[in-house]
This record gives structure tokens, C-alpha cells and sequence, in this order.
């Protein structure tokens, strides 16, 4: 862009510019904060980067390193005038280049920079918000970056770098959270696909900020099965990072985990959940991102509850224990519908219907076809909650209790469909065994809702349609907390996804009723009653 004059510094000018003063100035279409200070004269862009309120309007003094700087009086954001950093507040300002000649006038040339100069600058910058958890910057710089041609698997990817390595205990719910929110923002168009983007970076950086990080040793083979089993932390992550090297077989790679997360019912099915998102992350954004994600996905399994141990799923267990799983899985699909006979039994029995869910399959539902009817049952489950229970202090069970049902069905799925087999037919099992556990409240004597009494669905309502209204309504502030909307994502993901595959609304109905219904968004409450009657009794919370 050619040069613009802008000012002088010669007294006797119509357009003089005092020392310690700055004006705005006009350059194309470019508004400058022209500023004089003892060093010289200076150019920035005129918006505040923040909220684009004028910098002219503010103050011109020092910053508290002693360098002269604007004051962006809104927020007291602070711009060292010499090179557009911001010193207090979140992200810097650009500059122009200036040019005084002899007789006092001042030009500036502001050069617009190219796409790929522009994202140079902003991943940088998206990273330091996400470190900080400055959700304004995150949604800033993303807008940013998508406007200067990056794409949203690489603004995703670039968050999941910065993050994964420094999560609690492996990967979790901002993981799975951020999986859906990149599948959304890749389906979705225009500026529609910022709100999904931004709510997966936000989720990310609100999970991990602060935290240490966790490094992932030297890739290392070894059995990763039995080194999670045995829960050798470190050794287990050296045969991930093996598993997760450029030019690894993919599909054995898959295979090893979905064993893995198969061995145990582990973090009320977590285990399986987040396996299925981890490799959906990897095939929407590539396998680079496997070294950053499969090591501390296998730090997760070794982690959490291995429930299968504890006493309220032992007798489920051994059934399971008793079962040919080799035999179970090759048994061929000759019904393709589902017998509602099956799901009324998934949802009725008075113990986990283990025996039953084998029979189903010997039937001739096959794996593929129990998959579905505990699906169904698990959308028929979210149907029948009471949501008077959210609010019962007694208990821990609640709306996203029950969700886990329908979303570890998909995950379940989701591992069939990827590696059919006696491990994947385990899961199914667990699935019917979670499916059972999310009913307790039903069979404590809490009411279930009669379906037939829920509003009535339009059967030419469109899946997708449907789905986007509930997910813009969650995406939309709708949680009070991180955990709550990431459940809400995931669910209505999950239900739109199920309803495809049944040819059913009744799990996008069920998405619906929990995205609407009345549900307890932050936790502190319960955990001071938990927190009482422990303390007080020395008795542990009901289930």
C-alpha cells in the first residue's frame, strides 16, 4: 500500500501532532493511532484488538515497565506504542511502519499481510489464550485464524497439542467433548461453526489450565493389554507412543486399544467412550495427532474404577465370565429389526439381564442387533427419568448418569463396527450391564415417566434439522458447568447418530427431553451433603 500522509511534527503545520499526543488517521481503509512520544512517532492500528473500541479515545502515558503506551480506557488495557504489545490485558496490536522526512511529515504505510504471515502470528497467540483459559481471545484468534484460510481440524489440532499432555488423569470428558465439537464444526458452515470450534478449545483450556504436565517417555513396544491390565502407568504409555509412531499400523492400532478398553468396564464406561473419540480425533484430523492422544489415553484406562470388581457388578460379571465371547461374536445377524419385546426386557428386569441379552443374540439379532436394542432402551431409559430426582440430595444418580447409557452404547458400536469380535462383543455385554445400572432410581421406588404421556413427534421432523437445534441450544451457554455441557454435547451427538442408524426418533427425543429438561448444574451443593453425612457417619454415599 502506498504511503499516506498522516501528520508532522512541524509546529508551523496545519496538521502538526504535538509531542506526547495521538490522533487518528485515515490510511486506505485503515484507521491509524498516529502517537508522538519522545522516541519518535509511532503508528498502531486505531480498534483495540479486545472489543475494537478506539485507542485515541484513551490515555497516553507509561506502562509499569517505564515505555510509553496507550491505555484502552474500557478495560485498562495497555499498548506499548513502540511495537503493539500488550502489557496488561490479552493480545497485542498491530503496528505500521512510519516514515518521518526533513521537512516534519509523517507517513505510514500499513502493509496488509498475507494469510499465511497473519496465522503465523495468531497460533502463537491462540495458544497463549488457551494456557490462560481467556475464552474471549480463544473465540478472537479462532475467527482469526479461520478468516485468514485455517481450517477448523487445525485450529482443533493445535489445541489438542497444547493441552493433552497436561489433563488430570489422561484424556476426558474435554477430549470427547472436543471430538463432537470438531465433527459439528466441520459439518456445519460459515460462521455457524465457530460456536462448536471455540466451545471445544474453551473446554480444553478450562480442564487443563494450571495443571503440570505429563510426558509421554520414549515409545517402547510391549503388550499394551497386559501393561494396562497389570496398570504399569509408564511402560503402558511407551507401548502407546510404539503404537502411535509415523507408519504404525493403524488398524492394529485400533484393535489394541478397543481390547484394552474391553478388559473391564471401566469409569462407568468411560473407557470405551473415549477410546471411540480419541480415534475419531485421529481420522478427522490425522494421524499426527496419535502420539498426542493415544498416550494418555492409555494413561486413562490404567486409571479409572475398574467397576467389573466392585461388589454391585460381580454378579453381572460372572455371567459374563461364563460366556464363549468368541462363540457370541460370530453368530450371524438373520433380524435386522428390533423386537420391542427385547427392549421392554432390557428395561423391566429385576437384575442385569445378561442371559437374556445372549440369548437375544443366539437368536439371531446377532452382537450388531443387541447393540441396537439396548440403544433404543437406553433413549427409552432417558425418557422415563424423573427429573424431580435432580434435586434429591441423597443420591449421586442423576440426568448424566443415565446419558452414559446411550452415549457408551455408541461407543459400543462404534467398536463393533471397527473391530468385530469377542472383545467388542464384551462391551456389548456392558453395555447391557450399564444400560440395567442406569434404571436404579426406577427401582427404588422413583416413578417412571410413561412415555406415552411425552408430547408427540412429527415422523417427517428431519434428524439432522432436530439435531442442530439442540445442539446450538447446548453449545449456546445453555450448562452451568463444564461437566454439564459436555454431556449435553456428547448426548444429543450420540442420539442423532443412533437415530440415524435405527431409523428411530426416540433418540433424538430423548437428547431433546434432557437438553429441556430441569437438571442440577453445578455440584457443590451435593458434595457439601455427601460431604456432611460422611464426615458425620463415616458411611458412604448411595449410589
Amino acid at each position: 500500500m502506498n504511503e499516506t500522509r498522516v501528520a508532522s511534527i512541524n509546529p508551523g503545520a496545519p496538521d502538526f501532532l504535538a509531542p506526547q499526543t495521538m490522533k487518528m488517521a485515515t490510511v486506505g481503509d485503515h484507521r491509524i493511532a498516529v502517537v508522538r512520544t519522545e522516541a519518535g512517532v509511532f503508528a498502531l492500528d486505531n480498534a483495540c484488538p479486545h472489543q475494537g473500541y478506539g485507542l485515541v479515545t484513551g490515555s497516553l502515558g507509561c506502562d509499569s515497565s517505564g515505555d510509553a503506551a496507550i491505555t484502552c480506557q474500557w478495560h485498562n488495557w495497555k499498548f506499548r506504542v513502540s511495537d503493539g504489545v500488550c502489557t496488561q490485558g490479552e493480545e497485542n496490536v498491530l503496528t505500521h511502519s512510519v516514515r518521518t522526512d526533513d521537512a516534519g511529515t509523517v507517513r505510514v504505510t500499513v502493509t496488509v499481510k498475507s494469510p499465511e504471515e497473519r496465522k503465523a502470528e495468531l497460533w502463537p497467540s491462540l495458544a497463549g489464550a488457551i494456557a490462560r483459559n481467556y475464552v474471549g481471545q480463544i473465540g478472537r484468534d479462532t475467527v482469526r485464524l479461520l478468516d485468514a484460510g485455517a481450517t477448523p481440524a487445525e485450529v482443533m489440532e493445535s489445541a489438542l497439542v497444547a493441552t493433552m499432555s497436561r489433563t488430570e488423569d489422561g484424556v476426558g470428558h474435554e477430549m470427547a467433548m472436543a471430538a463432537d465439537c470438531l465433527t459439528l464444526a466441520e459439518e456445519w458452515t460459515d460462521d455457524d461453526r465457530i460456536l462448536p470450534l471455540v466451545n471445544g478449545l474453551s473446554g480444553l483450556s478450562e480442564e487443563t489450565r494450571g495443571r503440570d504436565e505429563v510426558t509421554t517417555p520414549p515409545p517402547v513396544s510391549g503388550d499394551l493389554v497386559q501393561l494396562i491390565e497389570a496398570e504399569q502407568l509408564e511402560p503402558a504409555m511407551a507401548a502407546a507412543a510404539w503404537l502411535a509412531q509415523p507408519g504404525a499400523d493403524q488398524a492394529r492400532t485400533r484393535q489394541a486399544f478397543v481390547r484394552a478398553a474391553a478388559q473391564h468396564h471401566l469409569g462407568y464406561g468411560h473407557g470405551a467412550i473415549y477410546t471411540q473419540k480419541a480415534f475419531e480425533l485421529i481420522e478427522r484430523i490425522g494421524w499426527q495427532m496419535a502420539p498426542h492422544l493415544l498416550p494418555q489415553l492409555a494413561r486413562s484406562l490404567v486409571l479409572m474404577t475398574r467397576e467389573d470388581t466392585l461388589p454391585y457388578m460381580r454378579k453381572a460379571q460372572r455371567a459374563i465370565d461364563q460366556i464363549d465371547l468368541t462363540e457370541l461374536a460370530t453368530v450371524e445377524r438373520t433380524i435386522t429389526s428390533v423386537d420391542p419385546a427385547i427392549v421392554s426386557q432390557l428395561l423391566e428386569a429385576d437384575d442385569a439381564p445378561i442371559a437374556e441379552a445372549v440369548v437375544a443374540v443366539a437368536d439371531g439379532h446377532g452382537v450388531e442387533g443387541l447393540i441396537d436394542s439396548v440403544s433404543l432402551a437406553s433413549a427409552h431409559r432417558l425418557l422415563r427419568y424423573d427429573e424431580n430426582q435432580e434435586r434429591q440430595g441423597e443420591s449421586s444418580f442423576n440426568w448424566l448418569s443415565i446419558t452414559h447409557a446411550l452415549t457408551h452404547a455408541r461407543a459400543v458400536r462404534w467398536a463393533w463396527n471397527h473391530s468385530p469380535g469377542p472383545d467388542s462383543a464384551r462391551q456389548a455385554l456392558y453395555a447391557v450391564w450399564l444400560l440395567f445400572d442406569a434404571g436404579r432410581a426406577e427401582r427404588r421406588g422413583v416413578p417412571a415417566l410413561d412415555v406415552a404421556d411425552l408430547p408427540p413427534v412429527d415422523p417427517r421432523r428431519d434428524f439432522r434439522a432436530w439435531a442442530y437445534d439442540l445442539q446450538r441450544r447446548s453449545l449456546d451457554d445453555a450448562a452451568g458447568s463444564f461437566i454439564v455441557l459436555a454431556h449435553l454435547v456428547k448426548t444429543s451427538q450420540a442420539a442423532l447418530e443412533e437415530s440415524i442408524t435405527l431409523g428411530s426418533s426416540v433418540p433424538l427425543q430423548a437428547a431433546d427431553r434432557f437438553v429441556h429438561g430441569q437438571r442440577r448444574e453445578r455440584f457443590v451443593g451435593r458434595a457439601v451433603s455427601e460431604s456432611l453425612s460422611f464426615v458425620r457417619t463415616g458411611k458412604p454415599p448411595v449410589r
